[in-house]
């Protein structure tokens, strides 16, 4: 009789220990893909911000260095062409305080933050006066200087030098515009050499001076 008695005790133990053992196995499973989701999201995250920030990207102008331009260009479609380790992922890309990208609700994803430079130019022309000598000083260190010659047709500016270096040469006079490369790390002395002294319009300068700022690059993926 009391073995009767036991055995609908021992069906609902087994029911019991059944159904938990469900759900700790359901319980595992779940935290099992959501540890699988975010060491995923965390992957790509982190590729995603070494790409952005390295030497062969297409947004920066040296490692770690962004060119603010290309970011101001960067849309969800370059960044997923040009990126594709992002597949079909929601990205949010922020930069200081402004969002570059934000394609669909990264917004709870795993987050990477770097502090990155940002390159800003701005051209800017002046005409030399060539008052004292035929040679002009720019104000500011660049890497790059376009010249538009127009001197009058019996002048002829043959030579042009970048503190000391030949970086233009025509014996029958140089006209027209031409881009140079100087040297970022010191000052350029640009110094012309002509038939006759030159006079203010004859050459126009545009240099492209730099300014680099320190800024925080906020990457977040989910998936």
């Amino acid at each position: 009789m009391r073995a009767q008695t036991s055995l609908p005790a021992l069906g609902v133990a087994l029911l019991l220990l059944t159904t938990t053992a469900g759900l700790g196995i359901a319980f595992a499973e779940g935290a099992f893909g959501s540890a699988e989701r975010d060491a995923a999201e965390r992957r790509v995250a982190v590729a995603l911000s070494e790409r952005l920030v390295g030497p062969e990207s297409s947004l920066t102008t040296r490692a770690n260095t962004l060119n603010a331009t290309a970011v101001g260009a960067l849309t969800e479609r370059r960044l997923r062409t040009q990126y594709p380790v992002v597949g079909d992922r929601d990205v949010r890309i922020r930069l200081a305080d402004r969002t570059v990208v934000d394609a669909g609700t990264a917004a709870d994803g795993h987050t990477v933050r770097r502090i990155v430079g940002v390159r800003e130019t701005q051209p800017r022309a002046y005409d030399p006066t060539f008052d004292a000598s035929d040679e002009t000083t720019l104000p500011r260190r660049t890497d790059e200087v376009t010249l538009d010659f127009d001197p009058p047709r019996r002048t002829a500016i043959r030579t042009v030098r970048a503190n000391g270096r030949v970086v233009l040469r025509n014996v029958s006079g140089i006209r027209g515009r031409a881009t140079v490369d100087v040297s970022r790390f010191e000052t350029t002395t640009l110094r012309f050499t002509a038939n006759r002294s030159l006079s203010t319009g004859d050459v126009q300068v545009t240099y492209t001076p730099a300014r680099t700022t320190k800024a925080t690059l906020v990457v977040t993926v989910d998936d």
